[in-house]
């Protein structure tokens, strides 16, 4: 097989005829596939056409043009991902305010946390194809750098708010969701347990954002069931789950 092809399989079977609408999703979901192996140099329309069992002029008709087609499977797709992406942290984050505790806080960052990480992990492969065309495609870059922006914005006021309250010392809320999110993408991409990563990071960061006071609250709200986790009594650090004790 030439250099870079796609080594996309054909169709075997013969073609049979189907409406234009899912023909066009059809031809969209091989191109995905083949874009995201070979990236946008990689991949030509004519092997698209081939693996999906229809000519290349067919795909031409339905995109316009290989850059038509990369901007249908790969572009529109991401731009759509990042757009959910800030829906659902809006709502995960929404309920915050001045009177959380550091536990509630921990709670609601947590579970946007591990559901940015799994879209991360189930669309891997789509942010990969994209991230490696983004010179080819400037306009679509910025509108993700400013969608995403827009999500960092959001975020860091609702965490702001935990700075009015006597629990947590003055920090930086911008580097601590920019920290957590990156935090939770590497989680997703390296296949460690999510969940337990999450749990672990966020204690280790939010708590050690915390006043005396904010500890104290912290180690009142612990669940008494959480297995080895980390607590502060009487200025000392104690695992709970029966670990070495240190002052």
């Amino acid at each position: 097989m030439a250099a870079g092809s796609t080594d996309i399989v054909p169709a075997t079977t013969p073609r049979r005829r189907l409406p234009a609408g899912e023909r066009r999703q059809q031809i969209l979901s091989v191109a995905q596939d083949a874009f995201m192996r070979a990236g946008y140099r990689g991949t030509t329309a004519l092997e698209i056409g081939r693996a999906a069992g229809v000519s290349e002029k067919l795909v031409l008709k339905h995109f316009g043009s290989k850059e038509g087609l990369f901007r249908a499977a790969v572009v529109e797709p991401m731009l759509d991902l990042m757009v959910r992406a800030n829906e659902d942290a809006r709502a995960r984050m929404a309920g915050g305010g001045e009177d959380d505790s550091p536990e509630q806080a921990f709670q609601r960052v947590h579970r946007f946390l591990a559901t940015w990480a799994a879209l991360v992990r189930e669309q891997a492969p789509l942010i990969f194809a994209f991230i490696a065309e983004m010179r080819e495609f400037p306009e679509v870059a910025a509108q993700l750098g400013a969608l995403f922006e827009q999500q960092v914005r959001e975020t860091t006021d609702i965490l702001s708010l935990a700075m009015r309250t006597e629990a947590f010392r003055p920090f930086d809320p911008r580097v601590a969701f920019l920290s957590a999110l990156g935090a939770a993408t590497m989680a997703a991409l390296t296949g460690d347990d999510v969940d337990h990563f999450l749990d672990e990071y966020l204690r280790l960061t939010l708590f050690g954002a915390l006043s005396d006071a904010g500890r104290a609250a912290a180690a009142a709200d612990e669940p008494a069931s959480r297995p080895a986790s980390v607590t502060r009594r009487g200025g000392t650090m104690a695992r709970t789950g029966g670990g070495r004790r240190a002052d």
